[in-house]
C-alpha cells in the first residue's frame, strides 16, 4: 500500500489483465468465424462487422496497456535510483 492506503499495482498486473482481456477478444472473433458457416444471412454480416470494430479497439487497448507498463516499468527505475 502506498500512503494513503491505496493498493499498488504493478505492472506485472496490468500485464495480466491485458492478456486476459486480449484472449478474450480472440475466443470471441473466433467463435463468430466458426458461425459463419451456419449463418449467411445481413444480420451476421452486421455482428461480424461489430466484432471486427471491437477487435480493432482492442488492439489500441492492448498497445495502450503495454505503453502504460513501460511507463510504470521506466518510473521504477528511477525511483528506485539511488544518489
Amino acid at each position: 500500500m502506498n500512503r494513503f492506503g491505496v493498493r499498488m499495482m504493478g505492472s506485472e498486473l496490468i500485464r495480466q489483465d491485458v492478456r486476459d482481456f486480449e484472449a478474450a477478444v480472440k475466443n470471441l472473433s473466433a467463435g463468430i468465424a466458426s458461425a459463419s458457416a451456419l449463418w449467411k444471412d445481413a444480420k451476421y454480416r452486421e455482428l461480424s462487422a461489430s466484432v471486427g470494430q471491437i477487435a480493432r479497439q482492442s488492439r489500441d487497448l492492448i498497445t495502450a496497456g503495454d505503453d502504460c507498463c513501460s511507463a510504470i516499468d521506466h518510473f521504477l527505475i528511477i525511483a528506485n535510483e539511488k544518489y
